[in-house]
């Protein structure tokens, strides 16, 4: 579904934001060009006008990301009629799940006690199955 018009800087800038975010997305020429000399004009017309197209269901999430990089996208009026409901529902739901997300602090303190919880564990299966194979060789007299 097309999600918005951008050109220039503002294109590479949601580009970069939408891959971020790993939101699907597909760039598409939008509207006629014109015969536009880069020379004489200093940029290429056929990135001027550049219609980003996302899923249906990723629209919300898009336009929040877009929107929070600074970039001011033109948009269709029934675009903005079609997915204006969505993105109030979006955003409703966004708030009560703030509630239940970790803090960056909380959510990196676990990924380091995990890493050490599995270097514990995997030192215990190396020492153990030493300790198992030693155990098996002093048995059989070896």
């Amino acid at each position: 579904m097309l999600l918005c018009v951008i050109g220039g800087v503002d294109r590479s800038i949601v580009s970069g934001a939408l891959s971020d975010a790993k939101i699907p997305f597909v760039e598409k020429q939008y509207g006629k060009i014109g015969v536009v000399n880069e020379t004489v004009t200093g940029y290429d017309a056929k990135l001027l006008n550049i219609a980003v197209e996302v899923p249906y269901s990723a629209v919300p999430k898009a336009y929040e990301v877009i929107t929070s990089v600074g970039v001011e996208p033109r948009f269709d009026e029934e675009i903005l009629a079609l997915v204006e409901s969505d993105i109030e529902k979006y955003k409703l739901n966004m708030n009560k799940d703030d509630s239940q997300q970790m803090s960056a602090a909380k959510r990196t303190t676990v990924k380091v006690l995990s890493a050490i919880a599995f270097a514990i564990l995997v030192a215990l299966v190396v020492f153990g199955t030493d300790y198992v194979m030693e155990l098996i060789k002093n048995l059989f007299g070896g």
